[in-house]
């Protein structure tokens, strides 16, 4: 059977450790994954479905989220497809609409008092956010090598207000922190190769991801030690803002008939007056306290012990949203993306403090068995 040692952050002494005990992953975490088993994979995933369709069930019959604002009302009808080509920036964000019709197909006229089209968008969300904490849990397994603080760090997440009141209720959210949790497994597992074969569909996903994955790969690779650091890694990098770019060109030449640029659909946003005051009225709404007003305070307590090069990415990342938030006037909305970007490598951290107590001693080593 094979045993695989949780990392000692204190002293430094196990596998993939350091001396002032930031948890390093090395290519010998594969045996974090792989230990799991296929079996157990397709059981924790499959727990994670249901816990996300139980999460997001108020949408089937307990209340109309349309009523919530006109990004709901849009998505909508994009299941339905009686969107409207002029419906910007909503109508181009397909990736979520188009796996949740489907479902409403074959769920009309079957399921009673629940609305088909938000059964469908349901079960679309359910697909991305169980794969987001499958892979935060694969993450959690290579920094800590502990599955009980991984699936603790699972649990957070899931549980954290933005999962079920925004990513479960409709919206398309579930898809880009999906993806971009994808492009922290692909860097923090050194398969760098896979970021353009991410970049495909983020395009289709959110607009936003082209900017979000593109610095959060390239301040990863910047902040990595210089002996890992290679130029091909960069090359992969760079493709990946390529493909994104083209899929978010692609997705509105499928939409409405028209080829144009990355640069001008940036005019669909704009300020009305400052954009700092807009990016400090973020912060002072409800929905971003709701979101990071306990996952703040508590994952900045340990963030320095969690790899360097996912802590500056997602740093990096998270000032870009913010920025982008105030250009846009987004106010709460922003907490979406935030949470997709820098939420993860916080509720990590809080998994580990919440786990570990205050000296970050786990006491007995605890191990993986497959």
């Amino acid at each position: 059977m094979k045993r695989l040692k949780l990392v000692n952050t204190e002293t430094g002494n196990s596998d993939g450790s350091s001396e002032r005990g930031e948890m390093e992953p090395s290519i010998d975490n594969d045996r974090a994954e792989t230990a799991l088993g296929v079996g157990r994979a397709l059981v924790l995933w499959s727990l994670f479905f249901l816990i996300s369709f139980g999460l997001g069930y108020p949408t089937l019959n307990r209340y109309d989220a349309r009523e919530l604002g006109p990004d709901w009302v849009s998505y909508y009808n994009m299941v339905l497809h009686q969107d409207g080509p002029n419906d910007i920036p909503f109508g181009y964000r397909v990736l979520v609409p188009e796996i949740a019709r489907p479902f409403y197909l074959l769920a009309k006229g079957r399921i009673g008092s629940w609305n088909p089209v938000f059964f469908g968008l349901l079960v679309s969300n359910c697909l991305f956010c169980a794969t987001a904490a499958f892979l935060f849990l694969l993450i959690g397994l290579r920094v800590l090598h502990d599955l009980p603080i991984a699936l603790l760090g699972c649990t957070l997440y899931l549980l954290n207000w933005v999962v079920p009141n925004l990513f479960l209720t409709g919206l398309v959210d579930s898809s880009e922190a999906c993806l971009m949790m994808a492009i922290t497994w692909a860097l923090i597992s050194r398969r760098w190769w896979l970021l353009p074969l991410i970049g495909i569909p983020g395009g289709f996903a959110k607009q936003s991801f082209m900017l979000f994955s593109t610095l959060f790969a390239a301040t990863w690779w910047f902040t990595s030690k210089r002996a890992e650091r290679t130029y091909p890694q960069f090359l992969w990098v760079a493709t990946l803002g390529g493909a994104s770019a083209v899929s978010v060109v692609l997705a509105h030449r499928i939409v409405a008939g028209l080829t144009i640029s990355p640069l001008a659909m940036a005019a669909w946003w704009g300020c009305d007056g400052s954009c700092t005051v807009a990016i400090l009225k973020e912060f002072m709404d409800q929905e971003f306290w709701y979101a990071f007003g306990w996952l703040l305070p508590l994952g900045a307590i340990r963030i320095n012990r969690l790899p360097k090069p996912w802590v500056a990415a997602s740093i990096a990342t998270a000032l870009l949203t913010l920025g982008l938030g105030g250009y846009a006037g987004s106010l709460g909305n922003v907490c979406r993306p935030l949470f997709s970007v820098i939420g993860p490598v916080l509720t990590l951290s809080v998994a580990t403090l919440l786990a570990g107590g205050p000296t970050g001693n786990w006491g007995s080593r605890r191990t993986i068995e497959s």
